[in-house]
């Protein structure tokens, strides 16, 4: 989780709902630390924070930062929009009008 999500808060949950509940609350590298000086005993839930509005703002941005404009509308196309759809959403990633982004692939 920590290599594919990043370095998150987390809790380990055991024998929810029972008389020896257990709790341990953390970054996920310190709950790793913690599960291998007290090795696991039955089963845990895992509840791990979530992505921040920044961090998921970045994420739907990234894909497509290294791509011409032409390759972005062809990425959109090639999911089975139209040609008027894959533009408009192209101009929505990079905060452009739909406009601009026609008048761009005219210029080429």
């Amino acid at each position: 989780m920590r290599e594919v999500l990043g370095e998150r808060k987390a809790v380990l949950a055991r024998e929810l709902t029972k008389r020896y509940e257990e709790f341990v609350r953390g970054r996920l590298s310190e709950c790793l630390e913690w599960l291998e000086e007290h090795p696991p005993l039955g089963e845990y839930c895992i509840v791990l924070e979530g992505i921040s509005a920044e961090e998921e703002r970045r994420e739907r941005e990234a894909w497509w930062q290294d791509m011409r404009l032409d390759e972005h509308v062809a990425h959109y196309e090639g999911e089975g929009m139209s040609r008027k759809e894959a533009m408009k959403k192209a101009a929505s990633d990079r905060g452009v009008s739909k406009r601009d982004i026609y008048n761009a692939l005219l210029e080429k």
